[in-house]
């Protein structure tokens, strides 16, 4: 498995500008709207199940990353969205650092062990500082995704 192949270039948002995890999770979420993945109703509930999945604990693993994460009823693909932060977001990280590196995954409830699959090898790519600053560099959706393909085989 590998994670490229649940990313696309338009799921990528470099510079963004969001403020707050709220909107962190409105603009990624924005992009599956744009795709024609979930319409507003699905968005307006993805962004709440991700909220309350903050409430439990933050999703701000440290070094600059959030990985947050969840599953919707309905949604029959599982995805990740990649978002850079150039101003940084606080997430109440672990590490109380902002957060300028966002996964996203968004899973279907009828694969639930896929979303777990997905997560820890997310949390494996992040160990990596250069592939993390070579997403933060991007200056394209693709090459962000080329370079977390070369380390991800």
């Amino acid at each position: 498995m590998s994670i490229g192949d649940y990313i696309k270039p338009e799921y990528v948002a470099l510079n963004m500008k969001a403020q707050t995890r709220h909107d962190v999770f409105a603009e990624l979420t924005g992009c599956l709207e744009s795709t024609g993945l979930l319409d507003k109703a699905n968005a307006e509930v993805l962004i709440r199940k991700l909220e309350e999945r903050e409430k439990l604990s933050t999703t701000g693993v440290g070094e600059s990353i959030a990985i947050p994460h969840a599953s919707l009823e309905g949604f029959s693909e599982t995805v990740i969205l990649i978002g850079v932060l150039p101003e940084g977001v606080d997430f109440s990280s672990v590490d109380g650092q902002p957060v300028k590196v966002v996964f996203m995954i968004i899973g279907s409830q009828a694969v639930p062990r896929l979303h777990i699959q997905i997560l820890a090898r997310i949390v494996r790519l992040c160990r990596n500082k250069e592939l993390i600053k070579k997403v933060q560099m991007a200056s394209t959706p693709l090459e962000a995704l080329e370079a977390i393909r070369q380390v991800d085989n």
